[in-house]
């Protein structure tokens, strides 16, 4: 019920908005590719607009290396002999066919039905020869035929789109599928290009999960990544750099993973974007319902003194927020006492979220804008949030730390901790 509760401002925010999803060749199971057209089938009857990009490469592979056919690579490039070409054309027409069952299949489910549409959408160019290389019958994207396209995604279809195209000679050229993506979500202005691949996660140097990469980031984990979640991140950057507001590298054989890094604000994949996603910024009135929110379940199990709406609404200069894809996450506020004291209060992070990550920036921020003020001691009252507060620099105090006029107002019924933190560099 939580999911469905956290995922309805999603929906409406997506109504209407173009999705490109390239689907990895990967996991090429029928369960795995049944329950993504079914994921795909929700997304278009919740309003999005999709448009399917088929890949292969592991199907390609697998029936290489079964035939024992010859294929040779420059970089991350196949290069497509005449011969090889013929197997991709099967290769990618058997895809095509598994797909369209499983996609009607799981509209017969759904009570919907939703014309599957593809034509020729993409016109091919040949690669060429690079550094001597002679990549014969590989291709490069010449254009995409975003109105036809946009007139389809008008009437309501699905448009499935697979990496062969022809030039305007009638040659056909094997492309890569992640720049047919990536061009196709440039071409349509596409709100999100998704990747579904086989490299289930993006790690760091230290080996950790990434959930979130900006543009700046990207050339230092590039080398630290598999070839294949190279391939998507090139791709991925190309697609930010040209517009595209934000791309999500998912693993094509979890199940779900669509779905729940769409309509959830943890997600389970990779966000990839210009700028970081979460906003810290001065409460304005209209954050009353978010603040509220986030505010009531504390004060209910008095962690937090009560402030009624009246109090909130004339004390929200106070207050910064942590906001979200237009959901409020985090808040905190902070109130001078004196010309060198100020007292941090409401610092709440969403529980569903992490709250080390979102409260630490949080906290990072309230303090860079006390030693804004000239404050050179910010001090805390808490009772449930000693110790985290104690791990980020604040030290236990007595009642006689606080300025005078803090000293007054303190509720000795609720004994709450005084904890301070000096802010001087």
């Amino acid at each position: 019920m939580s999911w469905l509760r956290e995922a309805g401002p999603y929906i409406e925010q997506f109504r209407g908005k173009i999705f490109v999803v390239l689907m990895s060749g990967g996991d090429r199971s029928e369960v795995t590719m049944s329950h993504l057209a079914e994921d795909l089938v929700l997304l278009n009857a919740l309003g999005v607009r999709l448009v399917l990009v088929q890949g292969t490469r592991r199907a390609i592979d697998a029936h290489i290396e079964a035939k024992g056919q010859p294929s040779s690579h420059h970089g991350h490039r196949r290069i497509t002999t005449s011969a090889l070409l013929e197997t991709i054309n099967y290769l990618v027409a058997e895809s095509a066919i598994t797909f369209r069952g499983l996609y009607m299949r799981a509209q017969h489910r759904n009570k919907a039905w939703v014309p599957l549409v593809t034509a020729n959408f993409i016109s091919a160019k040949p690669l060429g020869i690079h550094e001597g290389v002679d990549h014969k019958l590989t291709g490069a994207v010449r254009k995409v035929h975003a109105t036809a396209i946009a007139e389809q995604l008008d009437a309501g279809a699905l448009v499935y789109l697979d990496h062969l195209a022809h030039s305007p000679a009638g040659q056909l050229y094997n492309l890569a599928s992640e720049e047919v993506a990536a061009q196709t979500a440039i071409a349509l202005n596409a709100d999100k290009l998704i990747l579904l691949g086989e490299t289930a996660i993006c790690c760091d140097p230290a080996n950790q999960i990434i959930s979130e990469i900006t543009l700046s980031s990207i050339a230092k984990l590039r080398s630290l990544q598999t070839a294949e979640m190279q391939r998507r991140l090139d791709a991925a950057e190309k697609a930010i750099r040209s517009g595209v507001s934000r791309c999500h590298l998912l693993d094509a054989a979890a199940d779900g993973a669509l779905l729940t890094e769409l309509m959830t604000t943890e997600g389970t994949g990779t966000m990839i974007l210009a700028e970081p996603s979460v906003d810290i910024r001065l409460a304005r009135p209209d954050d009353l319902a978010g603040l509220l929110h986030l505010l009531s379940p504390l004060e209910e199990t008095q962690a937090l003194v009560h402030r009624s709406r009246e109090k909130l609404e004339a004390e929200i200069s106070h207050f910064r927020v942590v906001e979200q894809d237009g959901r409020i996450l985090g808040s905190a506020a902070l109130y001078p006492l004196d010309s060198n004291n100020a007292e941090l209060a409401a610092l709440v992070v969403d529980p569903d979220k992490s709250r080390q990550k979102v409260g630490s920036l949080l906290l990072r921020r309230m303090e860079s804008d006390a030693k804004s003020q000239g404050i050179c001691s910010l001090f805390v009252l808490t009772t449930i949030a000693h110790d985290w507060f104690i791990e980020r620099g604040f030290r236990e105090v007595t009642i006689d730390a606080l300025p005078e006029n803090r000293q007054a107002l303190y509720n000795h019924q609720r004994n709450s901790k005084i904890l301070q933190k000096d802010l001087q560099d």
